[in-house]
Order: C-alpha cells, then structure tokens, then sequence
C-alpha cells in the first residue's frame, strides 16, 4: 500500500497489518496503552494535523499506563501507526484522555493504516487502487460460497473488485495503474471469489478501486466490505 502516486501498489498479503479503524469524531490528541504491562516498544502513530500537513511522533509504550503522543497534538485525522516490534498484550489507540477507541492491534499485529494515503483530487478526474486481502484463520474449516460485498461507502467515490486467483501476489506499476482482469462492483453487489470456497489457511485479494471528480473537495470518510459465506 503505496503513500504516493509512484510506488507499485498491490502484492501479496501481509498478515501483520491491518486497514481498520474508526475516525476521530472530533479534533483530539492520541494516546495508546496495552492491556500487558511488559509491553515498552517503541509505537509511531501519523495524523494529520488541524492545519492539514501530517505529522509524526513515536513514543515509547509504558504497558498498562497509557502514553499521550503529545508532540503531534490535536489532530483532525488518524492516518496509520506502526509498533516497532510484537505486542505481548493487545494495543489500543485511543482519543487522549481515556476516550474512543480509534484502532487495536492484537499480538502478532504490527500496523493498522488509512487507504489511498495523503491522495488528493486533481484538475482531471482521478481514480486509484489499493489491495487489500481476507484470510480465513480458522484451523480446519471451509468458508463456502465465498464472497465479497462492499456494504457501506458514504463518500460514494468506492468499489470493490476480486483479484483473479486466491493467495495472489499481483502488483501495478503504482495507483494510477488499474489491475487486469479485475471486474470492479458497487455496492451491495456480492462477487464470488475464485473457486467460491476460501479454505483454511487460504486468502484473496480484494482491489479497492476510489474516483474522485476533478477538484473535488476534501473527504474524510469510510468504507466497509464484507466477506461472506456458510460453512458447517
């Protein structure tokens, strides 16, 4: 996942990183905490700030203590954050003090970050596209009629597309650059994943394709999509 119009957008899954969060309802500054106290590595979290630019700061965890990221400040917006190292506990980041909770990273999780990062409109309309992946973790069983849903877009600038094979690696040059073979659906449209069962242990690529109108304004908006299925 690219922070620019010029790096290869795409590839294999990454199992160590996840793209959910929710948004601050307000400008606030950022604190995160573990539920173990041995948890002291090192966590960088990115906003961007009331003014607009983005700004980071990385702070040292102090377990069950939350810590306030108090450099970076107030913010309008979460943007990603990344642990230096595996948490023994789960993470929280949160609105300081004590408040929302923006985003966890459970053990084994490293980053959680925001799609088509630091993207803007142009004079021309553009459109861009990130990867993202599900992975069925469960130890033994197989998600039948497997399929992939966007089920929510309040910007109405999303749709969604399967790669064209499971546990796929397949890259664009950069996110200007749209993915062959993908067929992309709005929402509420179900897409059968190839072969229509996910087995465990097995994942696919889910393509996010954003439009956004020339000069349109700023946007700071969600969007969910849905892997479904049946299994025993």
């Amino acid at each position: 996942m690219p922070q620019d119009d010029t790096y290869t957008s795409g590839g294999a899954i990454d199992t160590t990183t996840l793209v959910e969060f929710t948004d601050l309802a307000a400008n606030d500054d950022i604190e995160a905490v573990s539920d173990n106290a041995g948890d002291t590595m090192n966590l960088t979290i990115t906003a961007r700030s009331t003014a607009g630019g983005i700004v980071s700061e990385t702070k040292a965890l102090n377990g069950t203590t939350a810590v306030i990221f108090s450099t970076i400040g107030v913010v309008e917006r979460f943007m990603k954050c990344l642990l230096a190292s595996s948490a023994t506990g789960t993470i929280t980041i949160r609105r300081s003090v004590g408040g929302a909770t923006i985003a966890t990273l459970s053990p084994g999780k490293l980053a959680t970050r925001r799609f088509f990062y630091d993207s803007s409109s142009e004079s021309g309309q553009t459109i861009r596209y990130e990867k993202m992946h599900f992975k069925n973790e469960h130890g033994s069983l197989t998600l039948n009629n497997a399929k992939v849903k966007l089920t929510a877009d309040p910007g109405t600038s999303i749709r969604v597309g399967c790669a064209t094979s499971k546990g796929d690696s397949a890259t664009v040059a950069n996110r200007k650059t749209a993915p062959g073979g993908v067929t992309f659906v709005d929402d509420g449209v179900e897409q059968s994943i190839p072969t229509g069962a996910l087995a465990a242990g097995e994942n696919i690529g889910v393509w996010v394709e954003m439009t956004r109108a020339a000069d349109a304004a700023a946007i700071k908006n969600t969007f969910t999509v849905q892997l479904l299925g049946t299994t025993v």
